[in-house]
């Protein structure tokens, strides 16, 4: 008889992250969704429930028999908008939506994958409308991170920084900060960007953060007493400068037959008018020089770091796909 394959609750299936880890999940496990609007394709099963209402807005048999159906939760579901109407959106979500996911698995006796994120770690300063959004959301995802603490099951946090769209991907995700960046920065308005050259930001490709979290939720259903806990799931050394952006779009340009008038970047010190939009949220997004890279854990699980070439490769793939004059 063949057994019964592990079964895993995966919330913000329909997401960036969500997406991408269903069908890695489903090569050796039964997949539940947990859905709010949209049924993505590929899962075992699907449950319609709602992350802001206790209990998941689930009556007390359908929790019971959910509860009773698992055996790991991976929670990916959360609230990334860059600004939102209400900011306490983000509480409610990332943070008393996480509540209510750890109480389930303490409920089902079982072990919880929390995707994070690096924002977590850092404290956003400015009182200006991308600031404050910023701000918001990293505190909601530090609190879920707290919460986290108390949960009587193990609990791995992946705290990952940003995200390639995965090289299979069609077309990028449009509401991603790097997507939002790249597509900004191919409209070749010289100087459209006042971040120095030598700043910095960390993005991963989709793929090295799918596998990681693969192997970590197997490593927790397996009982591996080293997986919970946190994980940095990073680019770390090979992050990239606003230069490395700067020159794929400004080769990209090149090659399309739409060069660039003159330098896409701008020294943020020189007077200009108001900066807001995409040009503020990129200010926030980069890092000076200075500042140490971020922790990466990949080789606990994976055969190794991702590299340098490995992260360009999907920057100068990701560029392509923000064409924003492409069909």
């Amino acid at each position: 008889m063949t057994p019964a394959r592990p079964t895993v609750l995966l919330t913000g299936s329909t997401g960036v992250i969500g997406a991408n880890l269903l069908p890695a999940l489903a090569v050796h496990h039964d997949v539940t969704a947990l859905v709010h609007r949209r049924r993505p394709e590929g899962a075992t099963t699907c449950l319609q429930a709602d992350l802001t209402v206790d209990g998941l807005g689930l009556d007390a048999g359908r929790r019971r028999e959910l509860a009773a159906g698992i055996d790991a939760v991976v929670h990916c579901g959360g609230l990334t908008d860059f600004a939102p109407r209400d900011h306490a959106a983000f509480d409610t979500v990332n943070a008393e939506g996480t509540r209510r996911i750890l109480e389930l698995a303490d409920d089902a006796r079982v072990p919880v994958v929390l995707l994070s994120s690096a924002s977590a770690a850092f404290e956003v300063t400015g009182d200006d409308l991308a600031a404050r959004s910023m701000r918001a959301y990293g505190r909601s995802k530090r609190r879920a991170e707290e919460l986290a603490t108390h949960c009587g099951q193990p609990v791995a946090v992946v705290r990952t920084a940003l995200l390639f769209a995965a090289l299979r991907a069609a077309t990028p995700p449009r509401h991603q900060f790097p997507h939002a960046l790249f597509t900004v920065m191919l409209q070749a308005r010289p100087g459209g960007l006042p971040v120095r050259p030598d700043h910095w930001t960390d993005i991963l490709p989709m793929e090295t953060l799918v596998d990681y979290v693969t192997a970590l939720t197997g490593a927790l259903i397996d009982g591996d007493t080293t997986a919970p806990g946190l994980h940095w799931v990073t680019a770390g050394p090979a992050r990239l400068t606003a230069a490395d952006l700067e020159r794929a779009c400004i080769e990209f340009l090149d090659e399309a037959g739409r060069p660039a008038r003159g330098p896409l970047l701008a020294d943020p010190t020189t007077p200009q008018p108001r900066t807001r939009g995409m040009a503020r949220v990129a200010q926030l997004g980069f890092l000076p020089p200075d500042q140490p890279d971020m922790p990466s854990h990949l080789s606990r699980l994976l055969p190794a770091q991702v590299t340098r070439a490995d992260v360009l490769r999907a920057l100068a793939h990701n560029v392509r796909r923000c064409a924003p004059w492409a069909p």
